[in-house]
């Protein structure tokens, strides 16, 4: 059976070279996660910024 996520928070953020990214904070009703717009993964860093895990991206919150 697949989740179904549910949007509960949209970021516009910004990588160190100025590209705009967006990230969706999901909840399936248990569990939470961050994703890009195409639904890769992004894993939140304690300082309220994310990285792209398998690129080492890292995306600075710009607006909520």
């Amino acid at each position: 059976m697949s989740a179904e996520w549910i949007n509960i928070q949209i970021m516009e953020c910004e990588d160190v070279v100025g590209r705009a990214v967006t990230v969706f904070r999901q909840s399936d009703g248990t569990h939470q996660r961050y994703v890009l717009g195409n639904g890769r993964k992004v894993e939140a860093n304690a300082d309220g910024t994310f990285v792209i895990p398998d690129s080492a991206t890292e995306l600075r919150v710009m607006g909520i």
